[in-house]
């Protein structure tokens, strides 16, 4: 234990000194340096709200041809129950022209009982990047099934303008 106190008092120093930098989000003379800048960049494509709101699809879409503009979101939201070893995965898209925009997300259904289990919905966001046509395609499987067919499987035809 007597290794591990100056460690800590030294993290803990660290934390302190970071912050106590002034936090004024309203200070427009603020800038960015350019480590910073660099550091924080990601080759993520991001969507455009303002101009062209996401395009929200669910099961019903199943099947279906869906045309988006470049910059504009597209957010697929399928039932789903991780509790079972089944998740949505990705297994067909031109990420040239649409790109998945960060991991799956799960929003649970609502279990005022506690039950243990409950599905809910798997989200995932794409991002149109480029003109072009392509198919996007879900497997609902479990991933160390080798094999199997899946589950469920869910596609869209993509047209990015």
């Amino acid at each position: 234990m007597r290794m591990r106190t100056p460690v800590l008092m030294v993290l803990a120093g660290l934390l302190m000194v970071a912050g106590c930098g002034k936090n004024d989000s309203n200070d427009a003379s603020k800038t960015t340096s350019p480590a910073a800048t660099t550091t924080a960049s990601t080759s993520a494509v991001k969507p455009t709200p303002d101009a062209h709101p996401a395009v929200r699809i669910g099961s019903d879409s199943d099947g279906k041809a869906i045309t988006l503009t470049a910059g504009q979101g597209l957010v697929v939201t399928l039932d789903a129950n991780p509790t079972t070893g089944f998740t949505w995965a990705l297994t067909d898209l031109d990420q040239n022209i649409v790109k998945q925009n960060g991991a799956a997300e799960y929003e649970q259904d609502p279990n005022p009982d506690g039950r243990v289990g409950v599905g809910g919905k798997s989200v995932l966001n794409f991002v149109a990047a480029n003109p072009g046509g392509t198919r996007l395609v879900l497997e609902y499987k479990r991933s160390w099934e080798q094999g199997v067919p899946p589950a469920k499987t869910f596609s869209v035809n993509l047209t990015v303008q």
